[in-house]
């Protein structure tokens, strides 16, 4: 699954031949398998392998330069899809260390994922809209934010309105 996780991302999909996907960092390494443990492994067993789709997942810093390129929305600052990764300068790319993905249910509403997901050790989830991927992260020390973005890509905390 760790594997999964650093080449799960159509940016390294296109651009493979050129990036390597995999942490630098020991502590990126870790970081990436108590995510899989405590939150992917979790998933899975509540809503099966075959529903199961990562989208997005570690971003090496090769990655990041795709990803920057492509112009994309990353936030490497807060949402620890770069896990422990040092930049040039000898410092943290992502404030909240611990590790970050994407994923969705195939099939099931996302607000539903997050009901489960709210039962598990997370840090931050962020909820983009009921049929698109759910943004979940993993730390040692654990905030359990979750954030809900507008259309306008825009945070606000999650208006928890939806019951199963």
């Amino acid at each position: 699954m760790i594997e999964e996780l650093c080449t799960c991302s159509e940016t390294y999909a296109k651009y493979s031949h050129l990036i390597n996907p995999y942490p630098e960092n020991p502590e990126s390494e870790r970081s990436l398998e108590s995510l899989h443990t405590s939150i992917i492994t979790p998933v899975i067993n509540k809503f099966g392998q075959e529903n199961f789709k990562l989208t997005y997942g570690f971003c090496s810093k090769d990655l990041l330069k795709f990803l920057r390129r492509e112009k994309s929305r990353i936030c490497v600052k807060t949402d620890q899809h770069l896990a422990h990764e040092i930049n040039s300068r000898g410092k943290y790319y992502c404030h909240h260390l611990g590790a970050a993905c994407d994923l969705q249910i195939m099939g099931i509403d996302s607000r539903k994922v997050i009901i489960f997901l709210k039962t598990l050790n997370f840090d931050s989830i962020y909820y983009y809209g009921q049929h698109k991927p759910v943004h979940v992260s993993w730390s040692s020390t654990p905030r359990r934010k979750i954030w809900e973005f507008t259309p306008q890509n825009t945070p606000q905390p999650y208006s928890n309105y939806y019951c199963v």
